[in-house]
């Protein structure tokens, strides 16, 4: 009985400190100009995430978000300018010379996500892709045309 009585007080000891770890972990607040901007661009997204980073000096805030079924990550400064985001896209919205271009290169590799990635800084949007089965290599970025950004062509 003294065991029982041990092993509830050991139980309800690590809930307690469950419990408060998960009510004081920091929880990234957006400013009030990257909300904005977000939600005037994407008004029926959902946040799934947050998260807070410093690049070059700046603050970077990055928002996982689900749009009408379909993932979206974005990066924004603290004054609500967008940096870039990934869309998350389905074969079809893929362009046919960015298929050709992939499917000649990786013939055997099976594709594991499908993304856009558009940066503002040079108004650029390409393809990124996941894949698998293709040794040394996990993923392909395209541009709209079918050219390799990355892995380089040797």
């Amino acid at each position: 009985m003294r065991y029982v009585v041990v092993a509830i007080a050991l139980v309800c000891a690590f809930g307690v400190v469950a419990q408060t770890h998960a009510q004081t972990s920091p929880k990234v607040a957006l400013p009030a100009a990257v909300e904005a901007a977000f939600k005037k661009a994407y008004p029926n997204a959902t946040i799934k995430n947050v998260s807070k980073e410093t690049d070059a000096g700046r603050t970077v805030y990055e928002i996982e978000s689900i749009d009408s079924g379909r993932r979206r990550d974005l990066n924004y400064f603290a004054d609500g300018s967008l940096i870039l985001y990934e869309e998350e896209l389905t074969e079809a919205d893929i362009p046919p010379a960015v298929t050709t271009a992939l499917k000649t290169r990786y013939p055997k590799a099976t594709i594991t996500t499908r993304e856009r990635l558009y940066t503002v800084k040079d108004n650029s949007a390409n393809y990124e892709f996941g894949l698998k089965g293709v040794p040394g290599v996990a993923e392909a970025i395209l541009t709209p045309t079918g050219a390799w950004v990355s892995p380089k062509m040797k």
